[in-house]
């Protein structure tokens, strides 16, 4: 089956289809419903499940259901903070971690199943789904919000009749727009490192974003099925990019929303979702990486890695020999792989551009998810806050690959910021 088949076509998707681009197989299944028959199909009779929620009584007609299909359940309350995930508390008898929610459900889930060693099924009943099938999960470290290994899920559904979330549809919109700016840090950061990416993938993952944008328009403030067309585009595009072996579901946007979290954390203040972060970020990316792609041909110092590790241990309050072994470059030729970004230039040119029509055209959209029409963010981040956690971001949390990471160790950040 071809990558844009499986993109765009109807659930439910079958286990360990090729993608022709890649080479990678599907390691997650996703059924219709509420995966329950899947669930009782993968374990033997009398069998433990735990179930991970932001709340036993969520979960309760689901757990129920369960056991009528002859799994016992157990309840376990979703953290995200890793010093809270009691590993001792799960039983030997447990065979599966089963997240019942959205990405903060299924963070947790895939991290407990990555110290047991057991595998994940998410059942996804709010629209922000973007990373659920992620290989990896965002947990608290003291005040830093870092991503950790977590086991990639071999089965997931989408329960429309157990849907909730219509207060997380920012934050779904929001992380589905970012995807924007993560498919331009694919294709940068693979050119510049000698690789290639499939047009093909790319192709079918902005073909649902334009799907996102268009329903988002015709069901503005939070139409009946708003949550359910959300976030059966967010799981197909953690799907796409999982066949793709990509990261682009969590790009550089993800890293600045994880810094703004953390700096927010630190200072008290209100913070944003995941989604909502990603998306003020992902904006202003956009346009950066307009500019960024834009780049004349010349050379460029490398950045002042004291001064970086001076503002680290500033704002984030990390240790001094810790910001210092964070903020050395970690490119061995900048030189060949800046003269690669120019190489390549004209077709970063065009991602670049679309990314930022995405951006453009989501706007209004966005804002008006809110019952205030956005008014609130206004009081929440300010330009001096998003420039500096763009800045500091490719220090704190370097993904596999980013734009924002180029645009870091060729010297390029404070120029475009």
């Amino acid at each position: 089956m071809r990558t844009e088949d499986f993109a765009t076509k109807a659930f439910p998707f079958e286990k360990s289809v090729e993608c022709e681009c890649g080479g990678h197989s599907l390691i997650t299944r996703v059924a219709e419903g509420d995966g329950i028959a899947e669930i009782a199909g993968m374990l033997p009779k009398g069998s433990v499940a735990a179930v991970i929620a932001e709340s036993e009584d969520f979960t309760r007609d689901f757990m129920r259901a369960l056991r009528r299909q002859g799994v016992a359940t157990r309840f376990i309350l979703s953290e995200t903070d890793e010093r809270k995930l009691r590993i001792e508390d799960v039983g030997d008898e447990v065979r599966l971690f089963i997240a019942y929610g959205g990405e903060r459900e299924a963070d947790c889930a895939k991290r407990y199943g990555k110290l047991r060693g057991l595998p994940v099924f998410v059942c996804v009943c709010s629209p922000d789904a973007v990373t659920v099938l992620d290989g990896y999960c965002e947990l608290w470290d003291g005040d830093v919000l870092v991503l950790k290994e977590g086991a990639v899920p071999v089965g997931a559904a989408l329960a429309r009749d157990k849907l909730y979330g219509s207060h997380n549809l920012p934050s779904a919109f929001g992380g589905i727009c970012a995807v924007a700016a993560g498919l331009f840090d694919r294709e940068a950061y693979a050119r510049a490192t000698g690789k290639t990416r499939c047009a093909v993938v790319r192709e079918a993952a902005f073909d649902l974003l334009y799907a996102a944008l268009d329903v988002a328009a015709r069901k503005e403030r939070a139409g009946a099925d708003l949550p359910f067309a959300l976030a059966e585009i967010a799981l197909k595009l953690s799907l796409l990019a999982q066949a793709d072996g990509g990261c682009w579901v969590r790009g550089a946007a993800d890293e600045c929303a994880r810094a703004a979290s953390s700096l927010f954390r630190r200072e008290e203040r209100r913070r944003l979702t995941r989604g909502e972060f990603a998306y003020v970020f992902g904006a202003v990316l956009s346009n950066v990486y307009r500019e960024f792609a834009r780049m004349p041909r010349a050379f460029t110092p490398p950045p002042d890695n004291n001064l970086r590790a001076e503002r680290i241990s500033e704002y984030f309050g990390i240790d001094e020999l810790a910001s210092a072994k964070l903020a050395v470059g970690r490119m061995k030729n900048v030189g060949l792989a800046a003269y690669r970004v120019h190489e390549y230039g004209e077709e970063l040119c065009e991602i670049a551009e679309e990314s930022a029509r995405v951006f453009a055209d989501a706007k209004r959209r966005f804002k008006r998810m809110y019952p205030d029409d956005g008014y609130g963010l206004t009081s929440v981040i300010d330009a001096s806050d998003v420039k500096t956690v763009i800045a500091l971001a490719p220090d704190l949390y370097p993904v596999r690959g980013s734009a924002l990471t180029l645009m870091r160790e060729f010297g390029l950040l404070e120029r475009y910021l």
